[in-house]
């Protein structure tokens, strides 16, 4: 048996059916408000993840795809990695033989409390066995790609739904499963679907006592065509914070000075802190951030893009 066959791990597959999404802005847009699939630009189409265990650690990946920080039309491929708040600590528990995850529910509910996976109401998962290492290339394969064009049917793009039908599949499930993956879904796979296409399936209640999101009748429609505005800055964040945003989501970024590095902070709209840590710089004493810059795309939890003086330069985390 090959190694690609050999099942080394889990493909948990994610759905929240109740998350509105704002339309990707295609062709099909107008067609689908006539005929009432679509309400107030937005699609009750959920939101799509997909989480991999490495059965012999234990250890929990999260990945989606999403257009957060993102140019517009644009998404990208998240972890933790990128976005240090989408780490899982819960550590999957195996079964002895080693096909069955026997704190599945627990799981769920830590995706469920955090608020940066932006699921919205009820969780739906399911999950196979997988070759851990397959699976997980193609998701860091794509998260390198990033940002890739946004859509259900783009041509070299993808949404997260197809993000997470194409990590399963890469994984080399049993073969009853690749082919509902591949076949029993419609012209693109809702986040049900890969659901549907798995087995052990679960479904959690909503946990965070957060408003759900309702789209409401828009009074000015260039928002449809841009990244999420800049929003009020909340006392909490600094001064010398730099907004960007991508359709889903947006940040303040904070970039200090610290000896030969630089400490940079990212927030939420809110307030609160996602993640900060100390990066190096590609460019000897670039940038001087006692001068103007911007914070371009693409940005995140890992690399940092600024733009000074027509120069871009490119900010490393670094572990220490």
């Amino acid at each position: 048996m090959s190694k690609h066959n050999i099942h080394s791990g889990f493909a948990i597959a994610i759905a929240w059916p109740e998350t509105w999404c704002k339309q990707p802005g295609d062709w099909y847009d107008g067609i689908m408000a006539f005929l009432k699939f679509s309400s107030n630009h937005y699609y009750k189409v959920g939101h799509a993840a997909v989480v991999l265990v490495e059965k012999q650690s234990g250890h929990c990946y999260y990945y989606d795809f999403g257009r957060y920080h993102t140019p517009f039309k644009h998404g990208r491929v998240r972890s933790a990695e990128t976005d240090t708040g989408l780490g899982i600590k819960i550590r999957a528990k195996i079964s002895d033989d080693e096909k069955k995850i026997e704190n599945f529910s627990d799981i769920l509910t830590s995706l469920q409390l955090n608020a940066e996976c932006h699921g919205e109401g009820r969780i739906f998962a399911s999950y196979c066995g997988i070759n851990f290492e397959s699976a997980n290339n193609e998701a860091i394969k794509l998260q390198q790609k990033s940002p890739l064009p946004y859509g259900p049917f783009t041509a070299g793009g993808s949404n997260c739904s197809r993000f997470v039908n194409s990590v399963i599949a890469a994984g080399n499930p049993a073969r009853s499963i690749a082919i509902k993956l591949q076949y029993f879904k419609p012209l693109t796979p809702r986040p049900i679907d890969n659901v549907n296409a798995l087995g052990d399936k679960v479904v959690v209640e909503k946990l965070l006592q957060s408003e759900p999101f309702c789209p409401n009748p828009l009074i000015d429609k260039s928002v449809l065509r841009n990244t999420l505005p800049m929003p009020l800055k909340h006392p909490e964040i600094p001064d010398n914070a730099r907004w960007i945003s991508g359709e889903g989501a947006g940040s303040w970024f904070v970039i200090d000075k610290a000896d030969s590095r630089f400490f940079v902070s990212r927030f939420c709209p809110s307030g609160n802190i996602e993640c900060q840590g100390h990066f190096l710089t590609d460019k000897e004493g670039l940038p001087d951030i006692n001068r103007p810059f911007e914070v371009v795309h693409l940005s995140h939890c890992k690399r940092i893009k600024v733009q000074q003086n027509n120069q871009t330069i490119s900010l490393f985390r670094v572990n220490n």
